[in-house]
């Protein structure tokens, strides 16, 4: 795990006294009598109420579309056990039917307060809405349904105290044959820390010069995908102008806004997470370790160490 490490070595050298509590959930920071804390990859930088509600996709979406920013559609849907006012008219299969239908029977549907791509269903057909439906609303309290965007890329930006620390696109785990090289050695090309230990029996297979294979339409880097700090120029200013913005619109104090751009060529908002976990792009990108490590520090000096 390097947050941890990273953390301990920053406590070190800011001679900030550390201790890990709750099975390494949570770090307590303490320096001049003052204590701070870290839970999970959430600093103290924002209100404890923002932080609530980024962990809610629909309060996300309402709270941008309040402020007029780009963010794409969300519908909350309760499960059908659900009586209560707030879930009426929002808790059947018929309220989700009517919403598929409006969106063109090509809908994402997920749970309302998930991470890292899990319980993400991208369905196309009513006998699959109906089965997740039933399958999700037994185990979780929300979801949320929006229409299915082409997305051309989607990017993150890391963003403190009105400053883009961090901006990166993730490449969905998509290949290209080329008449030489299986599924699984071109999977592995890829991206090699995340294939090297998994295979399938039909990834011998050699693709043909230009077959595409899919291995996940999602982007997120923990089911795949790939960072690439390689942005054009001229994106990359839209963006970081965008994403501050929206931090400074929604009091945002350290936080990753990832923008989607789609085939269109528009840019909206799919989700703002007030913890800020690097894992995956540090095992993926050389300098990945010191760059996560330079950003941390700086929150982590943010904080008011004296009485």
């Amino acid at each position: 795990m390097y947050f941890k490490k990273i953390i301990e070595e920053i406590c070190k050298e800011e001679n900030i006294k550390f201790k890990a509590i709750s099975k390494d959930w949570i770090f307590v920071l303490e320096k001049n009598g003052v204590t701070n804390f870290i839970t999970g990859y959430k600093f103290g930088i924002n209100n404890h109420a923002l932080g609530e509600l980024l962990d809610d996709k629909y309060a996300t979406f309402e709270l941008l579309r309040e402020q007029n920013l780009p963010v794409i559609n969300h519908n909350i849907v309760y499960a059908p056990t659900n009586n209560n006012e707030y879930a009426k008219g929002n808790n059947s299969i018929e309220y989700l039917k009517d919403l598929f239908t409006k969106y063109n029977k090509d809908i994402v549907l997920k749970i309302n307060d998930g991470t890292c791509g899990a319980n993400v269903v991208h369905i196309k057909d009513e006998k699959t809405l109906e089965s997740q439906y039933e399958k999700m609303s037994n185990k979780f309290f929300s979801m949320s349904i929006c229409p299915f965007y082409n997305i051309e890329n989607e990017y993150r930006a890391i963003v403190l105290n009105g400053n883009v620390e961090l901006l990166y696109k993730k490449i969905k785990p998509v290949i290209i044959g080329d008449g030489k090289h299986s599924i699984k050695e071109l999977l592995n090309e890829f991206n090699s820390d995340y294939f090297k230990n998994k295979d399938k029996p039909e990834w011998n297979k050699i693709l043909k010069d230009n077959e595409k294979y899919e291995y996940d339409w999602r982007y997120n880097l923990a089911k795949g995908a790939k960072a690439d700090r390689e942005i054009e120029s001229q994106l990359k200013q839209k963006i970081s102008i965008m994403a501050i913005e929206i931090a400074k619109k929604i009091g945002l104090g350290f936080g990753s806004i990832d923008i989607i751009k789609t085939s269109d060529n528009e840019l909206f908002v799919m989700e703002i997470n007030s913890g800020v976990m690097m894992e995956n792009f540090i095992k993926q990108i050389p300098e990945g370790y010191s760059i996560a490590k330079k950003i941390y520090t700086k929150v982590i000096k943010s904080y008011n160490w004296n009485k």
